[in-house]
């Protein structure tokens, strides 16, 4: 799962991943404000976490290519 997360400046948003699903793989690359993640969670759980953390997620694809 790819998000788009305009409002990024750190790795905050992984942090929030990682504290719900601890075996998430995530590359982030805060200067395109996007972040892969490979999750056994639902695309909602995942943005529902980025969410919480303050940040702003838009879903960009379905899967982490």
């Amino acid at each position: 799962m790819k998000f788009e997360v305009k409002d990024m400046s750190c790795g905050g948003c992984a942090r929030a991943i990682t504290g719900i699903d601890p075996a998430a793989r995530l590359d982030v690359d805060i200067t395109a404000k996007i972040v892969k993640i490979d999750s056994v969670l639902p695309p909602q759980r995942l943005a529902a976490a980025i969410e919480a953390a303050g940040f702003h997620p838009t879903v960009n694809s379905p899967s982490a290519d």
